[in-house]
């Protein structure tokens, strides 16, 4: 695992390059606007979205994005797989909610895209 960080402004960006044997490279993006974050919660948050590999293998790239905006937290998961991008955006009252709440959403879509990229094109066309 290799860690490198860079600090922009109010913005600290922590990238972890994940090498699974199986899959191969995941490059993990995480980034803190307007507030800084602890090393308990970038662990939790690591920890978690390596997890999403589970779900497709395909992952190239993850960016993570946790803000805090006046009262809302928000959690933006950038998910590169293949030559496509999945967005994912979630608001709670609690930022590990709230990236609670963008990885579930994620693993229902990571789901949804294996599936329709692992169809056949016959079975496509029969069920249309």
């Amino acid at each position: 695992m290799f860690i490198n960080t860079h600090i922009r402004g109010q913005v600290k960006m922590f990238n972890l390059i994940i090498h699974n044997l199986k899959e191969g490279f995941m490059n993990l993006t995480i980034t803190a606007r307007h507030f800084k974050m602890k090393d308990d919660l970038r662990n939790y948050v690591s920890e978690k979205a390596v997890k999403l590999d589970r779900y497709y293998d395909g992952i190239v790239d993850l960016e993570v994005i946790l803000g805090w905006e006046k009262l809302t937290r928000y959690a933006e998961l950038r998910i590169g797989v293949n030559s496509k991008q999945i967005i994912i955006k979630e608001i709670s009252d609690d930022i590990r909610k709230a990236f609670n709440l963008a990885l579930s959403r994620a693993e229902r879509q990571l789901k949804r895209y294996k599936q329709r990229v692992r169809t056949p094109l016959k079975e496509k066309a029969v069920t249309a």
